[in-house]
């Protein structure tokens, strides 16, 4: 069988409607990645625009010293110096009290030293991380987070060339079978319920891995938990992606893809080791296994949802003016019945009979016969009357 022969590089299936619009929501879900990664690397190129984002919680050196300046409020809007980042982007912030002279900045043991990451501002306001996204604390103890817009905006972000190419060609190749199932309001309800689902997971279980390293005194890692610093961003639409994927999977368990271009495969199979694969990671607290979180949590989500599409529709009613095949799908809520409506009256169609009656038919006019037609085609369509 070639390429051409195969599913999924139809436009159409059988059994499904063709997607609507001149674009299809995998294709517009897709630009915007491009689009974002591509702005966030020219942002991030400029040395107008590229800023520092941190990646890891302040170490005090001291934390004697640092409980005391905390206590003081010497570290209220303290004094941060940066070092000159690698070639990586990476460098390393000093915190000082704010009210060190500034001849003796940088000639004095710090009070406490984070890791930071030269970044785009784009990739700084959007990527995910515990810290940010849900709770986390300054060096003076003022509590920070709550910025909700993360659980959704990382997964437009990408690292990279490679890693932006293989989510892309996963969207591509099976984004069109989950869309032309749930229409365009709702696989865009779907994808980002899965984005957010997956860092949920990752959060969730790096809150559970860090409360048991404090529990455990640091002595015993248990598997399956994410120890990570949260600080440690996550980024990347992969658990978008593995929503879909394993939404295809249900959908089309049997169908033959090429995997890795390469090794036909069924896609109930293909799906299987995926999830294998992530599961072993993060078991193992491999590396990447916070996003191995977001692939489980993302996976899921597409699986259970793909199912039970009606709870898209619950949920994210707001997609509704995008006006997908959302409505012919199965679990479509029955629409009141609407009272039949005429728009002749009984009044209107007695007083042109008196005048038939009076006159004859050649005395009315046009309009009036046209009256009585549309009467008694409204009669035809509304059927007898109960009761006789």
């Amino acid at each position: 069988m070639g390429l051409a022969d195969r599913d999924y590089t139809r436009t159409t299936r059988p059994g499904m409607a063709p997607l609507r619009g001149r674009w299809s929501m995998n294709a517009i879900l897709i630009v915007v990645c491009c689009a974002v990664f591509a702005l966030d690397l020219l942002l991030a190129s400029l040395p107008s625009t590229r800023t520092a984002a941190q990646i890891s919680e302040w170490a005090p050196a001291n934390p004697g010293e640092m409980e005391k300046a905390r206590k003081s409020g010497a570290l209220e809007n303290g004094i941060e110096v940066y070092t000159q980042p690698n070639a990586n982007g990476l460098g390393l912030m000093f915190l000082y009290p704010r009210d060190l002279p500034s001849a003796l900045v940088g000639q004095v043991d710090p009070i406490a030293t984070a890791a930071y990451q030269v970044v785009s501002p784009l990739r700084k306001w959007m990527q995910f991380t515990t810290a940010e996204a849900l709770i986390g604390y300054t060096p003076s103890g003022s509590m920070t987070g709550g910025e909700l817009w993360r659980f959704v905006g990382y997964g437009f972000l990408h690292v990279s060339v490679v890693h932006l190419a293989f989510n892309m060609v996963g969207l591509l190749v099976f984004g069109p079978w989950v869309e032309r199932r749930l229409g365009r309001r709702r696989y865009l309800a779907f994808f980002m319920f899965c984005v957010v689902i997956g860092a949920l997971s990752f959060l969730l279980l790096n809150g559970l891995g860090l409360a048991w390293l404090e529990m455990t005194d640091k002595n015993f890692f248990f598997p399956g938990l994410l120890f990570n610093d949260p600080h440690t961003p996550l980024i990347g639409a992969s658990a978008g992606v593995y929503g879909t994927i394993l939404a295809a999977a249900w959908l089309h368990p049997d169908e033959e893809i090429m995997a890795m271009f390469v090794l036909p495969v069924r896609l109930r199979y293909f799906a299987i080791v995926l999830i294998i694969a992530s599961v072993w990671t993060l078991l193992k607290n491999g590396q990447n296994a916070g996003g191995e979180a977001a692939h489980l949590g993302g996976g899921l989500a597409g699986w259970l949802i793909v199912q039970r599409p009606r709870l898209l529709e619950d949920f994210f009613d707001f997609f509704r003016f995008l006006d997908p095949v959302f409505d012919r799908l199965r679990g479509r809520r029955a629409a009141p019945a609407q009272p039949f409506r005429r728009t002749v009256t009984d009044e209107e169609v007695d007083r042109i009979l008196i005048k038939a009656r009076e006159k004859g038919l050649h005395g009315l006019s046009a309009r009036e016969r046209q009256a009585l037609r549309t009467a008694s085609d409204e009669r035809r369509a509304q059927g007898p009357k109960a009761g006789g």
